[in-house]
């Protein structure tokens, strides 16, 4: 349907583009992207995000992300503005004067507006928006990508810009900004993105640090408050930087760069005495109040390219390409900038990877026998292993076959890895092997041949064996497209685990172009090998393979969102984060992605399942050694393992809707800072998970449910609430629709609290169970019986109100036992999968 749309609209569809939807998404996860155009403006719309473009300006006069608008009421971007050296008076005398001024400095030196007055120092100003001659027509137009220009002229002068919006269908939208001139013409402004975004939505800020002196590196900064900064106060000024990412708790805006070279800044070394007597100092700024402020221009800080300020009600952002210099451009040049601009999220989290019950096995690359500690070969994970992962409820396997990193086409072991990867599907395990976008290893195929050519500059090396590789070295993604390509065509993989390095993207190794000033900050590349990762696995798996990523403190959405699920924690505790690092880079559903935990070696497994569970975060990964041992439940971490796994397949996590606390549209509310709350629906059933940030003791709370009709509540039922931890009733009788509102509780530090709120069941009947993925309830006079869904020999709980009635168990091997309100049913799954209970006393007869 979308596609006939777009081809009655008359655009340019691409080919290619029609084999990469799966069940109507493209690659399987993304919405198709829709462009229309009206006679004033150009509309491309993804699933979660709208870009809006003005015919008459050619500017983005709209960018949403769901609800939240980020582009300032009135404004548009990136309007890019240029400042002109006064031209020369005619017969102008050498020597100047009041006449006959020369070169035209005696004009500029008199255009000194004040500060943020919007006026540019020793140049007159012309904005793109306000040009003449604009032309904005839609270029190219597919499923995954459109392309929009837009050209003008700046007033009557002799310059001329164009713009080129590429807008992807993850909303990652490269604009690239040029300028020309038709003569001879000194600039001495050029600012390439001028925007004005709307301060209501923007609390938060997370951008990358600037490098410091060589070898210059980059790592993710926390993310910072800056919802309350006063007008003209800085959110940021940087000389250099790559990458900001603005946020609220769902959606955001980010800005990033690659390219740095050939940019110019001034420095005045001089002041002039005017002929009123005033003495104007060419390196100064006055002030509103008239206060002179030296090594500033009328733009703020001099030798800053990128800046945003605070203003009322909207925060301002300006990045230079050239500023308050003198630079000359002649016929035939072209001063041209790049900059990528992405609403967030790109899509929604994938329902069915609510529940990710993980192991572990590896490995990640070679690892030969008797180095870095490994006694034996490695093999694959025998059938034994497989059948106890199976009955403790695993879903998804990392790792599974062992190579040498960049040569991923030929594992060893391939028959046992063929048989091991068909016995996982048989338990309906999900297998993801380890891959890396950067890691090559000195004995693979190529390294000899390619390694000088694609390495990344920091010649970083890993374990003695690998070499890493930059993310914009093209031939190097082509080399790792077609290996994983011949991977998951030998074998029946469900998708890939990629590693990488973030510190690597700043490089300037110029065999690959990433030479030039202060290197290469790699964006497009990077975002072009997330693409063609999941394009390959969505080849092989019909669009419903599985990426999963280790981002670990990662908030880059021209990659992210190619994932389904993102690896947190390996190099940093996030019990001391702060909560705005923990929304930003942690909760994937800000990022439409889901999130899953690693234990690093500065938190405790405990502490960290607490906080992934508060965080509705519920993956992880762990492995009892046999069965004994996970249904004795000796480790607090294993008990509480084995607990919420049991809730998390009771409920069906996998397929039910998350409604989160964090969302805009205020379904869920709690009363006090840093309390949490996430519940997911299904069925006419909710399940709240509830708990407080950093474990600030304990605390009286409420949940509010404010709209119970879209968690699937309904007028005219009673709801029971159960405290599935403790195993008890929360009210001692059912509660109307109305009485769901408001639910006092009380919060343990970063202990969650998880409740269970369904219609109410009268006489005997089953509440939740443990050990299984479904359990059918079957009566019959006297006797209830219980089809369980889940491996033979798994350990099997069942949860059961008795309601008023007696229950004894008739299955050999399960014992009757008392938890809290409820009777449970514990025992093996019997080989037929019945389990049989007696009932007598009063509620028999239902």
């Amino acid at each position: 349907m979308r596609l006939a749309a777009l081809s009655c609209l008359g655009l340019v569809l691409a080919g290619a583009s029609v084999g990469q939807i799966y069940d109507g998404k493209v690659y399987g996860i993304f919405d198709p992207l829709v462009a229309s155009e009206t006679p004033s403006a150009i509309t491309v719309s993804g699933g979660t995000f709208r870009f809006v473009i003005d015919r008459a300006t050619g500017q983005i006069i709209s960018l949403r992300a769901l609800a939240d608008e980020f582009v300032a009421s009135g404004s548009a971007f990136p309007n890019p503005y240029v400042g002109v050296m006064p031209e020369d008076d005619p017969a102008a005398q050498r020597e100047g004067g009041k006449e006959r001024p020369r070169f035209g400095y005696e004009k500029s030196v008199e255009v000194h507006p004040l500060l943020w007055s919007g006026g540019l120092t020793d140049a007159y100003r012309l904005d793109a928006a306000t040009g003449t001659e604009i032309r904005t027509e839609i270029v190219q137009a597919s499923p995954d990508l459109v392309e929009v220009r837009s050209t003008g002229r700046y007033a009557e002068s002799p310059l001329h810009w164009m713009i080129d919006y590429l807008l992807e269908v993850d909303g990652f939208t490269k604009v690239t900004v040029s300028l020309t001139t038709s003569k001879p013409v000194q600039l001495r402004w050029h600012c390439f993105n001028h925007a004005f975004l709307a301060k209501e939505p923007i609390q938060y800020l997370t951008k990358v640090s600037d490098p410091d002196k060589p070898p210059a590196e980059v790592r993710p900064e926390p993310t910072v408050s800056i919802a309350h900064l006063a007008p003209d106060k800085a959110v940021f000024e940087s000389h250099w930087n790559a990458f900001f990412h603005l946020s609220n708790r769902v959606t955001g805006i980010e800005f990033s760069k690659q390219d740095f070279g050939d940019r110019h800044s001034g420095y005045r070394d001089s002041s002039v005495r005017l002929e009123n007597g005033e003495v104007v100092d060419t390196g100064a700024v006055i002030t509103k109040d008239h206060r002179s402020l030296k090594g500033w221009d009328s733009r703020g800080r001099t030798n800053i390219f990128t800046q945003l300020y605070s203003r009322d009600r909207k925060l301002e952002l300006e990045e230079f390409d050239i500023r308050n210099t003198t630079f000359p451009l002649n016929p035939g040049d072209v001063r041209q900038r790049v900059f990528w601009v992405q609403p967030t999220p790109a899509k929604r989290p994938r329902n069915d990877l609510n529940s990710l019950r993980v192991v572990w096995p590896g490995p990640h690359q070679i690892a030969m026998t008797r180095w870095r500690g490994r006694q034996q070969p490695w093999e694959p994970p025998s059938d034994d292993q497989l059948r106890l992962w199976a009955q403790t409820g695993v879903n998804l396997i990392v790792g599974g076959a062992d190579y040498w990193s960049g040569d991923y086409a030929r594992p060893l072991l391939p028959e046992k890895t063929r048989r091991f990867i068909a016995a996982a599907h048989r338990y309906d395990i999900k297998v993801i092997p380890y891959v890396t976008f950067a890691d090559f290893n000195f004995a693979a195929p190529g390294y000899q041949e390619h390694a000088a050519d694609w390495m990344a500059s920091q010649s970083i090396e890993f374990a003695n064996e690998t070499t890493l590789m930059c993310y914009n070295a093209a031939g190097w993604r082509e080399h790792l497209e077609k290996q994983w390509d011949q991977l998951l065509s030998n074998f029946d993989f469900d998708g890939l685990y990629i590693d990488h390095w973030t510190n690597i993207r700043l490089c300037s190794n110029s065999r690959h172009g990433c030479g030039g000033y202060l290197g290469s900050f790699a964006t497009e590349g990077y975002h072009d090998f997330a693409k063609r990762a999941r394009r390959v696995v969505a080849r092989h798996t019909g669009g419903k393979g599985i990426m999963l990523l280790n981002a670990n403190m990662l908030l880059f959405s021209g990659v992210t969102p190619w994932f389904d699920i993102r690896l947190n924690g390996e190099n940093d505790d996030p019990l001391k984060m702060s909560m705005e690092t923990i929304l930003t880079t942690w909760d994937g559903w800000g990022q439409g992605v889901q999130s899953m935990g690693e234990w690093g070696q500065t938190a405790s497994r405990g502490s960290m399942i607490k906080l992934l569970t508060t965080f509705s975060i519920a993956n992880w990964a762990i492995s009892p050694h046999d069965l004994a041992q996970w249904k004795a439940a000796q480790s607090t971490e294993l008990a509480e393992t084995r607990e919420l796994w049991g809730i998390w397949r009771s409920f069906k996590l996998n397929g039910a809707q998350r409604i989160s606390g964090f969302d805009s549209e205020g379904l869920l509310r709690m009363e006090q800072p840093d309390s949490i709350v996430n519940a997911f629906v299904r069925d006419g059933r909710a399940l709240v998970i509830m708990g407080v940030h950093g474990a600030r003791g304990d605390r009286k709370e409420a949940l509010h449910i404010q709209v119970p009709a879209k968690l699937g509540l309904r007028e005219g039922l009673s709801y029971q609430i159960i405290d599935l931890q403790n195993s008890r009733y929360l009210r001692s009788r059912p509660s109307a629709l109305a009485e769901l509102r408001t639910i006092p509780v009380r919060l343990a530090a970063d202990q969650p609290l998880i409740l269970l709120i369904r219609p109410e069941e009268k006489g005997p009947n089953l509440v939740w169970f443990r050990g299984a993925d479904d359990v059918a309830v079957l009566r019959k006079a006297g006797v209830l019986e219980y089809k369980v869904k889940s491996v033979p020999g798994s350990p099997v709980e069942l949860y059961l109100d008795p309601g008023g009635s007696e229950l004894v168990a008739a299955t050999p091997g399960f014992e009757r036992v008392t938890a809290g309100d409820f009777v449970v049913l514990a025992g093996t799954e019997p080989d037929d999968g019945v389990v049989r209970l007696t009932v007598s006393g009063p509620g028999t007869a239902r």
